[in-house]
């Protein structure tokens, strides 16, 4: 008799709310598009989440705790990251020296090549070649990568080739250049954003005021 009066009330409470009915109809539809499509593990869902909202989601004494304690839940901090980016290996000493070892060699064996067929050429690619270390490696490979090509190209590369002698003018200014790019290279390209806006906006200046001009 009291499950009977219960039923009436509930269709009481439907007829009085047709909005509210319709609004948990159209919640139902939604989690039912989310549930499995083997209807054993579908019914096994709706078993769960029935234990779950009777278990530690819903008091009887708190209107609305269902929402109020799963965005608790949700705004507690995760200790665990989900969609961390791993972090890579750092290479070995060894490995490092190895490859700008190679890079060097490589500008040396070109410059060689560059003076005795223009005259020229050595210190372009030894600069190249430390600016490739300095954007790979950081700046302490390029500085000791400079030393190194230095040395490469006053002993084996600049005429007379595989003598000990003291260096020139030329071969100074080049260990210069060498380490003003080991130098400069990594502090552009760890500030290449704020320096490229900067750079933008002044060269915006000048144009500026050459097409105000020109109109």
């Amino acid at each position: 008799m009291w499950h009977v009066h219960e039923l009436e009330w509930d269709k009481v409470e439907m007829l009085r709310e047709p909005e509210q009915t319709d609004e948990l109809r159209r919640l139902a539809v939604q989690l039912a598009l989310q549930l499995p499509v083997s209807i054993k593990d579908a019914r096994r869902v709706l078993e769960l989440t029935t234990e779950c909202l009777d278990g530690f989601l819903i008091d009887q004494a708190e209107a609305g705790s269902a929402t109020a304690r799963a965005r608790r839940l949700w705004r507690r901090p995760r200790s665990i990251v989900v969609n961390a980016t791993p972090v890579p290996p750092q290479p070995s000493v060894f490995a490092v020296f190895l490859c700008c070892l190679g890079a060097l060699a490589l500008a040396a064996a070109l410059g060689a090549a560059s003076i005795r067929l223009v005259g020229f050429g050595a210190v372009g690619l030894n600069m190249l070649a430390i600016m490739m270390i300095a954007l790979l490696f950081g700046r302490g490979a390029a500085l000791a990568s400079s030393g190194l090509a230095y040395a490469l190209t006053t002993w084996a590369v600049m005429p007379p080739a595989w003598v000990l002698d003291w260096p020139t003018p030329h071969e100074l200014c080049g260990a210069g250049m060498y380490a003003l790019t080991a130098l400069i290279v990594p502090w552009i390209h760890a500030r290449r954003e704020p320096l490229r806006e900067a750079s933008l906006r002044a060269a915006a200046r000048p144009l500026r005021v050459l097409l105000r001009r020109a109109a």
